[in-house]
């Protein structure tokens, strides 16, 4: 089977039930979640994170690594899920899960690098009140962060972010720390898509000009480019370095807002917890080019 991934030039080969391969790229990571129902994601490769607390990032979850906040479904798929409890005093607490991969991918010089899932969050056309509060997102860090480098000097790419707000619509942005010291986010932008289905979320990283100016990073939907950002844009080659250059691993989790004013704005008790609110992953993959 072959599908063609547009923009980037690249063919698409099915090598297994869901794991593609990029013509002229080879795989240095996967996972298709494929294992027994209920059972948690395989441990060598992810660490799901426990997080008490992250009201200083306007979220309410706790972060578990219980297999009821993220597991196999049996048929490959993950299944991140947030849960609404009640404490011994009627309080009510969410829970839900974030997957760091153990592993972290850097893009040489000269070369590309892929960073690619599969994934579905519920249908959030017309921003319908009972997702208020949902985060979805699959993203990564620069392994800096483990290294004691603080965010944002340590960089972020978002390749698939989505809040009820957005409706149809879900969001790539490059999180860095700008020559002069002030933190941005405006190297972003807002994409289409189809919730309640499978599409496919993508982001290269290309070194193969030698002049780092005219290296790019891009973010892709279905195989559809969005948003491409060179090494001009970023500005310096210091920058442009942490973005592009250091290893970077992966994060997948289901955040919950816990105020008006958040990114996601904030979780009820009317706001609908479970597998409907899930949100499910096919596979991740990381290629780099031969």
């Amino acid at each position: 089977m072959f599908a063609k991934l547009a923009s980037l030039h690249l063919l698409l080969t099915v090598v297994c039930a869901t794991i593609p391969t990029l013509s002229g790229y080879h795989t240095v990571f996967y996972d298709d979640f494929n294992g027994v129902s209920g059972s948690v994601a395989d441990r060598s490769k992810w660490n799901q994170v426990t997080i008490k607390n992250a009201k200083n990032l306007k979220q309410t979850q706790i972060y578990t690594a219980l297999a009821s906040n993220a597991h196999l479904s049996g048929d490959g798929q993950l299944y991140i899920i947030p849960k609404r409890g009640k404490g011994s005093r009627g309080e009510v607490y969410y829970t839900s899960a974030r997957l760091e991969s153990y592993g972290s991918w850097k893009c040489d010089n000269g070369k590309a690098m892929v960073f690619q899932a599969e994934l579905r969050v519920p249908d959030m056309t017309g921003s319908p009140s009972k997702y208020e509060g949902l985060w979805p997102a699959f993203w990564t860090k620069g392994l800096s962060s483990r290294q004691g480098i603080p965010w944002p000097d340590c960089g972020e790419w978002d390749i698939f972010e989505q809040n009820n707000h957005m409706g149809s619509k879900s969001q790539g942005t490059l999180h860095y720390r700008k020559a002069d010291g002030t933190y941005t986010s405006d190297l972003n932008q807002q994409t289409g898509y189809k919730g309640g289905a499978y599409n496919t979320w993508a982001f290269k990283v290309d070194r193969r000009n030698a002049d780092w100016k005219k290296q790019t990073l891009t973010f892709y939907v279905n195989g559809h480019q969005y948003l491409t950002v060179t090494g001009a844009k970023v500005a310096t080659s210091k920058q442009w370095e942490i973005l592009a250059s250091q290893p970077y691993y992966i994060i997948l989790n289901m955040a919950l807002g816990a105020e008006t004013d958040s990114y996601a704005g904030k979780t009820t008790e009317q706001t609908v917890m479970g597998y409907e609110s899930s949100l499910r992953v096919k596979y991740v993959a990381v290629y780099k080019s031969n």
